[in-house]
């Protein structure tokens, strides 16, 4: 039996369209994944992107390793590292996200560097600071995707409060 393409519910071989979510299955090859398949493929955080603090260990990779905060974005969450001995984990999950803003000194753009400023929901961290990153404007551009995303895939729109 195929199945669709969008959904991956499984139709019988002469339907025109998708009993479960009324697409067309003319023209589309027919997906060979059923729906379980589908759900637990949509399910899997991907990494976007990940960084690290521009800084001295940028320049001097062999005098300085100390630059220990790594910032990783995901489908689903952005997770910071910090600490050389111990480690600080601060996650904010991308349904949580409310804003996002970019922030360079004149040095920063100079440097081609800025700041990720995530304004969140989230009790422990309503905003969080991803500091000093190349390329700071494409990654905002990123993440505000990939949060779109990740509410549309719960069914979560945007209100304006008023």
């Amino acid at each position: 039996m195929p199945y669709c393409t969008l959904c991956g519910a499984e139709y019988s071989a002469g339907a025109k369209f998708c009993g479960e979510c009324g697409a067309s299955t003319q023209g589309a090859a027919p997906s060979a994944v059923p729906r379980q398949a589908m759900n637990e493929i949509s399910k899997q955080e991907i990494v976007l992107w990940e960084g690290k603090p521009a800084g001295l260990s940028d320049r001097f990779k062999g005098i300085f390793r100390l630059n220990t905060t790594t910032y990783t974005l995901t489908t689903q969450r952005i997770i910071i590292k910090t600490g050389l001995f111990g480690k600080n984990v601060e996650e904010i999950e991308l349904l949580r996200v409310r804003d996002l803003s970019v922030v360079q000194s004149i040095p920063d753009r100079m440097l081609g560097i800025g700041s990720l400023i995530v304004f969140s929901d989230d009790a422990s961290a309503p905003q969080l600071l991803i500091r000093k990153i190349r390329n700071a404007q494409t990654i905002k551009d990123v993440l505000r995707k990939a949060v779109r995303d990740e509410k549309a895939a719960h069914n979560i729109s945007y209100r304006d409060h008023i």
